[in-house]
């Protein structure tokens, strides 16, 4: 077994002890218009607390898992 391989299996031990699943991407659950969206909000509030003298540059992640 790899030191990886024992990562992942302590990972789903820990998170059968927690009675919670594997995490999922949650951004995955997104349209295009949802991204597009929440793009256009981060845009504008991040514009009106530091100006738009340089370009801005982001990403997005969400992540999130089920109780079980």
């Amino acid at each position: 077994m790899t030191e990886y391989d024992d990562l992942i299996k302590q990972a789903e031990e820990h998170n059968k002890k927690m009675h919670r699943t594997k995490d999922i991407n949650v951004a995955d659950c997104l349209t295009y218009q949802d991204r597009d969206a929440i793009a256009q909000i981060i845009d504008k509030r991040v514009a009106k607390e530091y100006g738009t003298m340089y370009p801005f540059h982001w990403q997005f992640s969400c992540e999130g898992h089920f109780i079980c």
